[in-house]
């Protein structure tokens, strides 16, 4: 059975008067990302939609957790994959985490109150998926290419737990969604664009065009991103996966984008609005962390929006 429009990342647009709310790895700006106390935050400030992460230990238990190493969440040495479910449990997430580099290019250190544990995947869909919609992240991780055990794992939890019409699973890897849509014909599935994905023929193609540029947006390569926005657009990447929805970044989004994804029915939402840091070294575009850029993209009529800070996105669009 295909996934139903009860699902709020797939509700028509028309029934969404503002973009939808996505706390992008619960509250981080309060608590420490993908943990429960964060996501129970999410809920208590009204925040309709939480993202988080998962991957799958070594005895194949699914926990929420962004990076493939442990290091910088909780300052011990270890790789998830490589680790049971009973060394990642005694783990604790510490009060200060290197969250990256802001817009700026400056180191950023965020600070917490307390001490966290990382949570199982089937105890955070099972208290907050009755209370706020979920997008389940499977990772892209290049040193396990070839493993998409976690698309079934993740599949069967939420089929267990009976929360389809609650949970969009979404990932930049392509394997990984055609593992979940065989695994379940019932759940939700959503590719993810990076703007840096064709950065590896970036050069050439500002060679070949120069493009102006009119977004706010100085990093090199806008003719890669001007292309990567027309393959977004045409979703023919959804047509081949099979998916439901398109989760881009807002650099690469338009009003022809939202549009032509509307006319064929798939929904879309951007990332990441009001980020605190990128953990990869990517630079942040300054127009993420602008009050006019949240604007546009409502005006256009995206139909969610990813956010570090979904305090101050609430106070903006409502």
């Amino acid at each position: 059975m295909a996934p139903g429009r009860l699902n709020p990342f797939l509700a028509p647009p028309q029934t969404r008067p503002r973009p939808m709310i996505v706390g992008h790895r619960g509250v981080p700006t309060l608590h420490q990302e993908n943990t429960l106390s964060g996501f129970r935050r999410a809920i208590a400030l009204g925040v309709p939609a939480v993202e988080l992460d998962v991957r799958l230990t070594k005895d194949h238990k699914l926990v929420v957790f962004h990076d493939s190493d442990v290091s910088r969440m909780t300052g011990r040495p270890g790789v998830v994959a490589q680790m049971s479910w009973e060394q990642v449990a005694k783990l604790r997430i510490r009060r200060d985490v290197p969250m990256g580099i802001n817009p700026n290019g400056t180191q950023v250190m965020a600070h917490y109150e307390n001490e966290e544990r990382v949570p199982l995947l089937a105890e955070v869909l099972s208290e907050i998926a009755p209370k706020a919609a979920v997008n389940i992240e499977l990772k892209l991780d290049m040193a396990r290419w070839w493993q998409v055990d976690v698309a079934g794992a993740t599949a069967k939890v939420i089929s267990d737990l009976g929360v389809e019409d609650r949970v969009m699973v979404t990932s930049f890897d392509p394997r990984k969604l055609l593992a979940a849509g065989r695994a379940s014909k019932s759940i939700a599935l959503g590719f993810c664009f990076d703007d840096g994905m064709f950065n590896f023929v970036g050069p050439l193609l500002d060679r070949l065009q120069r493009v102006a540029v009119t977004d706010g947006d100085e990093r090199p390569f806008q003719s890669a991103r001007r292309l990567l926005s027309r393959l977004v657009q045409s979703n023919w990447v959804g047509r081949f996966l099979r998916t439901h929805a398109i989760g881009a970044e807002h650099t690469l989004v338009g009003q022809d984008t939202v549009e032509g994804l509307h006319a064929q029915g798939v929904p879309l939402g951007v990332h990441t609005i009001f980020p605190i840091g990128s953990t990869t070294g990517k630079a942040i575009p300054q127009t993420s962390s602008s009050k006019a850029e949240v604007e546009r993209l409502c005006e256009i009529g995206v139909d969610w929006i990813e956010t570090d800070d979904p305090e101050r996105l609430q106070q903006l669009i409502g």
